[in-house]
């Protein structure tokens, strides 16, 4: 049986049991329980499909769509095995691919990390790796939170040491990890990790094309043991595995020139309500003016507009994979995304935990046409109206990278509810 086929019975099954269960369901200890009742009511989808199967210690494969709750699915059952104490080693591993989701994955740890006596640390490039260096040496985590670039720099130090001790892996966004190129990293890495056989291994995706699936036939188990979950819409073989985009984001779609862009987005900004919260996608950091700027410089925009000290950010495609920023009421496509994946992600900013979002998204007829066939096709599988002018180009040829492959493929997870 292959992955996708045992993945394919877990979808398959009854979401009852996972809509049913409650935090005291898991064996996290009190501490834990206690403080996911007080700010949740019940876990998400993913969470109650993926705790029991890594509790158990087996290997995880999961297909979830972002703002599932993901990285709690991950993070609570490996810190409840590795558990306090391990004599300064580092037990768990978790990579990201970027270092602002890697940060974001930080701050859970941070607040989680405490109740069950566990220390953490995360190290990305951007930043001086001696400050990173003295860090690991004086805080010695049990759980070590990095991007490949960076821990590879580490291992070839010989800082950081995974043979023997670190006995728990995830791969966050292992599909983005790929479109970034870090294929070769990740060889190295898990080079230096013990055997399949010897550790869990918990990999978390967006989507399940060819490349993630030959990922994981690489680095874990074998499908006996391992548990392969798709949640919210997430394709098994024989689809092109692509998320869907959520319902409860309103797609918006406007005629805009590169002459007109800037305007049109400035009345739009005006028209909103006190209170909204917006994300402005551009393809470059010299649209968003961010060049050069120090990672710290960075972090701390991202932070204000975390914090709602801000109520608009700026933003390339980095913040589209994998951040959970809440509250955010309205996306804008200033430039059209890359890719349909791209797309995707990027309005799925918005309409996060139960909450209704807007996206907004410039289509430039003088090179935009080839995007029209997916957008429309993503558009209507989330029942949302397509203006007349953008169905016109319905049928023109679309990129690779916007084939209409990929949106039947939404087309045909449209059924699912949005996590």
């Amino acid at each position: 049986m292959s992955r996708a086929q045992s993945g394919g019975q877990r979808r398959a099954r009854d979401k009852a049991d996972a809509v049913g269960s409650s935090f005291d369901s898991f064996d996290f200890g009190s501490a834990t329980v206690a403080h996911l009742q007080a700010k949740f009511s019940a876990p998400s989808e993913i969470q109650a499909l993926a705790w029991p199967e890594a509790l158990a210690g087996k290997d995880v494969v999961a297909v979830a769509k972002t703002g599932s709750g993901k990285t709690l699915a991950f993070l609570l059952p490996v810190m409840r095995r590795i558990g306090d104490g391990g004599g300064g080693k580092v037990r768990a591993l978790c990579l990201a691919p970027t270092r602002e989701l890697a940060a974001q994955i930080g701050e859970q740890c941070g607040e989680w990390g405490p109740l069950c006596g566990l220390s953490a640390c995360v190290v990305y490039g951007g930043v001086p790796l001696g400050q990173q260096k003295s860090e690991l040496a004086s805080r010695k985590p049990g759980l070590l939170v990095a991007t490949p670039g960076r821990l590879c720099d580490l291992l070839k130090q010989e800082v950081v040491r995974l043979g023997g001790a670190c006995r728990h892996v995830v791969l966050d966004e292992a599909d983005r990890m790929l479109d970034m190129g870090f294929e070769p990293q990740l060889k190295q890495i898990f080079a230096a990790l013990p055997a399949a056989e010897a550790r869990q291994t918990l990999l978390f995706s967006a989507t399940w094309p060819k490349q993630v699936r030959k990922l994981a036939s690489a680095f874990l188990r074998p499908v006996e043991q391992t548990a392969t979950l798709f949640v919210g819409g997430a394709g098994g073989e024989g689809e092109a595995g692509q998320p869907s985009a959520n319902k409860a984001v309103s797609q918006e779609f406007v005629h805009a020139t590169d002459d007109e862009k800037d305007n049109l987005l400035w009345k739009r900004l005006c028209e909103l309500e006190a209170g909204s919260r917006v994300i402005v996608f551009a393809n470059t950091k010299r649209r968003v003016e961010m060049g050069d700027k120090p990672q710290a410089e960075r972090e701390r925009a991202l932070a204000d507009f975390t914090a709602e000290r801000r109520p608009l950010m700026a933003a390339t495609d980095v913040a589209a994979r994998g951040l959970d920023i809440r509250g955010v009421t309205h996306v804008v496509n200033f430039d059209m995304a890359r890719d349909v994946e791209s797309y995707v992600h990027r309005i799925g900013r918005t309409g996060r935990a139960g909450a209704s979002g807007v996206s907004l998204t410039f289509w430039n007829p003088d090179y935009d046409k080839e995007c029209a066939p997916a957008l429309v096709a993503i558009a209507r599988a989330a029942d949302q109206p397509v203006p007349d002018w953008l169905a016109k180009f319905e049928k023109t040829k679309a990129s690779k990278t916007w084939a209409v492959a990929k949106a039947e493929a939404a087309l045909a997870a449209a059924g699912s509810e949005a996590s």
